[in-house]
């Protein structure tokens, strides 16, 4: 079964990962590569870096920042393939991501295929969106949201969209913090919000202008809200 782990920073905690974090981080990568357990992952930029878009009553709407104002934020993902959700925890208790922050743990439906993502495009931007829920809007109304399907086929077929599922619901995910060796695992999503994330898509896009756009013409743009983020390649601070 396929697990996105999503790694969460706490900016009290965080910084620059030691000699030991790195080596922890170059041997836990090493490894899930090694044993096929690793279909791909990356950093995200900061939250302030991030652009949420959503549509009200026609009319499209853009903030700076985040989804939710939360003090853990995302800063990057795995997607791995477990054998089961206690794999993909005792996998998410070995990154040193869960030392300073938390790494929720969210199951992807079977029906999600296994896609490693292709190599970057030249002078390509990728991104990640996340598609959430809206606290503003009432979950009966989610009932009503267009199919997808349309969107996905036009971006896949434009090669825009490289990956993408929806996730299971954030009571089914467990969160993973480490402190003082010790592995303390929660139920539930790393930030106590009303907003939550209900799926993501990786995009590889012109620029930011074109990452809006299609988050604009995803179905959930009506009733929920869309965060996008660049990638921060491994390596650079």
């Amino acid at each position: 079964m396929r697990y996105m782990l999503i790694h969460a920073a706490d900016p009290d905690l965080a910084g620059r990962w030691d000699d030991e974090a790195q080596a922890t981080f170059s041997a836990w990568v090493e490894e899930t590569i090694r044993t096929r357990v690793n279909l791909q992952g990356s950093r995200v930029r900061p939250s302030a870096d991030a652009t949420t878009v959503k549509i009200r009553g026609g009319e499209l709407i853009i903030t700076d920042g985040p989804y939710a104002e939360t003090k853990e934020q995302v800063a990057g993902y795995d997607l791995l393939e477990c054998g089961s959700l206690d794999e993909a925890v005792r996998w998410a208790g070995r990154h040193p991501s869960s030392w300073t922050g938390a790494i929720e743990v969210r199951a992807l439906p079977e029906r999600a295929p296994i896609e490693p993502l292709p190599a970057p495009g030249e002078g390509k931007i990728r991104y990640m969106m996340l598609v959430c829920t809206d606290p503003a809007v009432d979950p009966r109304e989610f009932d009503r949201v267009e199919a997808v399907d349309p969107w996905v086929e036009e971006t896949d077929g434009k090669g825009i969209r490289l990956y993408g599922s929806e996730l299971e619901p954030p009571g089914s995910a467990r969160t993973v913090r480490v402190r003082e060796s010790r592995a303390i695992v929660t139920d539930g999503p790393f930030a106590e919000t009303k907003e939550q994330i209900a799926g993501f898509d990786v995009l590889e896009c012109d620029d930011l202008d074109e990452a809006i756009e299609v988050a604009r013409r995803h179905p959930m743009a009506r009733l929920g809200l869309l965060e996008v983020r660049p990638f921060w390649p491994f390596g650079v601070d």
